[in-house]
C-alpha cells in the first residue's frame, strides 16, 4: 500500500511539473572550415611527392554530386576521393608531372551533415616543384543567340590548338562558368593556352557535338599575374554546332494533315508524291516543323520526297495513312486575334482544315442592328475580315451552316462572335533610328516576352522605321549581323573555326505607354 501511495505522489509531480519543448540552440549556419595545420600537407605546399592527402575540417563533411563539382588542374585521370568524419581523403593513383601547380577544385562539392551548409567553391592547391603558378586568366562564357549564361557549361585551355574536339583529347585545364556567365582560371603557368568552351549537359567534361553547344577563342590566351583593370574582359560565344538536316519525326493525321519535326530550324522544306499534292500551312516564324495539307487519303503507305537547301540530296520517306472508324465532319476554327484587334487589322479565323468555298451570302456583319457588307479573303486555312473604316469598335459576325466548307466537304456549324475593336490610343509606337559604321547587312527584332514581335531587314548603315499599334508593356531590341545575307541568324562551325553572326541587345528594356510615342536613338558597333 505504501508502494502504491510513492507511485501516485511522483505522477502527481510529474504531471504539476511545468512541460517545455527540447531545443538545440541556435541553428547551425557556418559552412564547414579548412583547418590547414591539420592538413597533411599543408595547402600551398611545394614539392609535394604524397600519394594521399588528407584535408581536416572543423565539423563532419559529406560530398554531394562530386562528378559533376569536382576536377583537378592539371587533369588527373587515377584519382579517388572519399569523406571520412571531418576528413576529405584524395588518393592519387598516377605519377603528377614535374615543377607541376595542381589545383583541386571541389566547387560547392562540400557540405556539413547537419544543417547541409556548403563549402562554395573550395579549391586545395599544392605544387611538385619549389614554388606556386600564379597566373590567372578570367571572361565570360555565355549563349550566342540570348547572352545569357548555360548552366553547366564548362571551360576548357589547350596546350595546343584544337581541330576537332572528340572524347580522347584532353585538356590541360578545366573550370566552371558560373550563373552570370563569369568564369576564372587561377594557378596557370606563365605561357599560351587555346580556349574551348562547351555547354556539359551530362557533367563528363566531353563535348557532345549533337546535343551541345561550343564556343571559341581563335586566338591563344595569354594568362597573367596582375589584373589589368584596363583590359576588356574575354567573351566566347557558345552556339550550336551546325549539323546535318534530318527528319526525326512523321506524322500523318486524319484527314489530310502531314506533320514533319526535323532535328534543328528549317526554313523551306518541299514535298513531292506522285500520289497527292501538298501544301505548307503557313508559318510566322521559323521552326523545326513543318506542317503540309493534302487531299484526304485512306488507309495506304504513301512514299514522298523530301528537298531543301539544307539536305545534301533529295530525301525519301514513307508514311502510314489512316482515316478513323468514326468521322467528325465538323469544320472548326480559332479566333487569332479577337482580343487584340488592333485598327485596320482584319479578324482572323484559323480553320482546323483548308477553306475550298466561302458563301458570303450565308455570313452578317452587324453594325448596332445595321448590316454592312462583307469584305473579306481567304489564304488556304486562314478567313480574313475586315472592317469598315469609321469610329465604330462594337461589331457582330454571324455565319450560318455552310458559309465555309473546306477542301474535305467538311462544313461550318452555326457561327456568332462578338467583336470589339481596340482604338488607337489603346496602343503605343516607336520609332526606330538605328545606325552603324559596319556596311554589313543587318537584321533588326523587336521582342515582347521572348516573343518576335517584328521584324526589320533594313539597308545597309542605317534603320528609320516607325511601328505602330504596339501593345503596352516591356519590349527588347536585338540586331543580327547577317554576314551570308540569308535574312536569318546562323549558327558557327567549330570545325571550320567560323564564329555565330554577330548579335547585339539594345541596353535596356523600353517601355510603351498606351497612347504614346516614344523615339529609340542607337548606334550599334
Amino acid at each position: 500500500m505504501k508502494l502504491f501511495t510513492n507511485i501516485i505522489f511522483i505522477l502527481l509531480l510529474c504531471s504539476c511539473a511545468q512541460q517545455a519543448a527540447l531545443t538545440g540552440g541556435n541553428k547551425d549556419t557556418t559552412p564547414p572550415r579548412i583547418i590547414e595545420d591539420k592538413t597533411i600537407p599543408e595547402p600551398l605546399s611545394t614539392h609535394f611527392k604524397s600519394k594521399t592527402i588528407i584535408l581536416e575540417f572543423d565539423e563532419y563533411v559529406k560530398l554531394k554530386s562530386i562528378k559533376k563539382n569536382f576536377f583537378v588542374n592539371p587533369q588527373i585521370k587515377e584519382i579517388e576521393v572519399e569523406e571520412r568524419g571531418k576528413t576529405i581523403v584524395i588518393s592519387i593513383n598516377e605519377t603528377l608531372k614535374d615543377n607541376t601547380t595542381y589545383t583541386f577544385n571541389f566547387g560547392n562539392a562540400i557540405e556539413d551533415i547537419t544543417e547541409n551548409n556548403i563549402l562554395k567553391g573550395f579549391k586545395y592547391v599544392v605544387s611538385t616543384g619549389s614554388f606556386i603558378d600564379s597566373n590567372f586568366y578570367e571572361g565570360t562564357a555565355v549563349d550566342a543567340f540570348t547572352k545569357k549564361s548555360i548552366e553547366n557549361s564548362k571551360v576548357f585551355l589547350f596546350d595546343a590548338k584544337i581541330d576537332t574536339l572528340h572524347k580522347d583529347i584532353v585538356p590541360k585545364y578545366i573550370t566552371n562558368v558560373n550563373e552570370s556567365g563569369y568564369f576564372k582560371f587561377a594557378n596557370l603557368t606563365e605561357k599560351e593556352f587555346y580556349l574551348i568552351a562547351i555547354e556539359d549537359v551530362n557533367s563528363n567534361n566531353k563535348f557532345e557535338k549533337n546535343t551541345e553547344k561550343i564556343g571559341f577563342i581563335e586566338s591563344p590566351i595569354i594568362p597573367v599575374s596582375v589584373k589589368d583593370s584596363n583590359a576588356l574582359v574575354s567573351k566566347t560565344l557558345l552556339f550550336p554546332q551546325i549539323k546535318e538536316l534530318k527528319i526525326i519525326e512523321k506524322k500523318y493525321t486524319f484527314p489530310g494533315k502531314l506533320l514533319l519535326i526535323f532535328n534543328q530550324k528549317v526554313d523551306s522544306v518541299s514535298l513531292l508524291s506522285s500520289a497527292s499534292k501538298f501544301i505548307p500551312v503557313h508559318r510566322k516564324h521559323f521552326s523545326d516543323s513543318i506542317e503540309f495539307w493534302t487531299a484526304a487519303l485512306s488507309d495506304r503507305l504513301l512514299k514522298l520526297e523530301v528537298s531543301s537547301p539544307l539536305f545534301d540530296s533529295i530525301k525519301t520517306i514513307s508514311l502510314t495513312t489512316s482515316s478513323p472508324k468514326k468521322i467528325d465532319s465538323s469544320f472548326s476554327f480559332k479566333e487569332k486575334n479577337l482580343s487584340n484587334l488592333k485598327p485596320g487589322m482584319p479578324l482572323i479565323l484559323d480553320f482546323d482544315h483548308p477553306i475550298n468555298t466561302i458563301d458570303t451570302s450565308k455570313m452578317s456583319l452587324l453594325m448596332d442592328s445595321t448590316k454592312k457588307n462583307i469584305d473579306c479573303s481567304v489564304k488556304t486555312e486562314k478567313f480574313s475580315l475586315f472592317f469598315p473604316n469609321n469610329k465604330q469598335t462594337k461589331y457582330t459576325f454571324i455565319a450560318e451552316p455552310g458559309a465555309f466548307n473546306s477542301i474535305y466537304g467538311f462544313t461550318n456549324d452555326s457561327i456568332k462572335i462578338l467583336i470589339t475593336l481596340k482604338k488607337a490610343n489603346d496602343f503605343g509606337s516607336i520609332l526606330l533610328n538605328l545606325t552603324t559604321s559596319d556596311s554589313t547587312k543587318f537584321i533588326t527584332q523587336l521582342l515582347k516576352n521572348n516573343s518576335l514581335v517584328h521584324t526589320f531587314s533594313p539597308s545597309r548603315f542605317n534603320l528609320k522605321e516607325k511601328t505602330q499599334f504596339l501593345n503596352p508593356g516591356n519590349y527588347n531590341l536585338r540586331v543580327i549581323k547577317d554576314n551570308d545575307g540569308n535574312g536569318k541568324w546562323s549558327s558557327g562551325n567549330f570545325n571550320i573555326k567560323r564564329q555565330p553572326e554577330s548579335i547585339a541587345y539594345y541596353n535596356k528594356p523600353i517601355e510603351i505607354k498606351a497612347g504614346w510615342d516614344i523615339e529609340v536613338i542607337w548606334d550599334f558597333k
